[in-house]
């Protein structure tokens, strides 16, 4: 199943850019936004299996408003 949620990007002192989605767990981060945006699909993936694993329901995904949209694929579990 498909699964898009926009992403929030905060820059951070130090430099960093710290990311998350609205109403999932978890967070990730990268020295540029760049480099965070590429550790977003592995976190969407993780905080959504982890709320389906743990029987949680999924919040529907907030409008974008601008922010970038993230989506995985993740394959039925048997």
């Amino acid at each position: 199943m498909r699964y898009e949620y926009p992403a929030t990007l905060e820059p951070e002192h130090g430099g960093h850019v710290t990311l998350y989605f609205e109403g999932l767990p978890g967070v990730t981060w990268g020295e540029t936004e760049e480099q965070a945006l590429e550790h977003a699909k592995d976190l969407l993936a993780t905080a959504v299996e982890m709320l389906i694993e743990d029987g949680e329901p999924l919040p529907a995904p907030p409008p974008a408003f601008g922010r970038p949209i993230i989506s995985t694929v993740l394959k039925p579990s048997r």
